[in-house]
């Protein structure tokens, strides 16, 4: 996995989603909960999609990134 650096403009950006994610869910806590429970759905999706579609995108449980195509 590698480091992702963000310019100002970006941090400024990512700073007002969580801010707006935290004020929909009432507390950090409870934006992170909703975050991983969507996380892991997208993560169930994407699993469908390369099971039925075995050429698109090679799936592995170690640090190596996935890869397409």
């Amino acid at each position: 996995m590698g480091i992702l650096h963000l310019d100002a403009e970006a941090k400024a950006e990512l700073h007002s989603e969580a801010i707006k994610l935290i004020a929909w869910y009432d507390s950090p806590l409870e934006t992170v909960k909703a975050l991983m429970a969507y996380n892991c759905e997208l993560e169930t999706k994407i699993l469908a999609m390369v099971y039925r579609y075995p050429g698109v995108a090679t799936v592995s449980y170690d640090d190596t990134p996935v890869m397409l195509g």
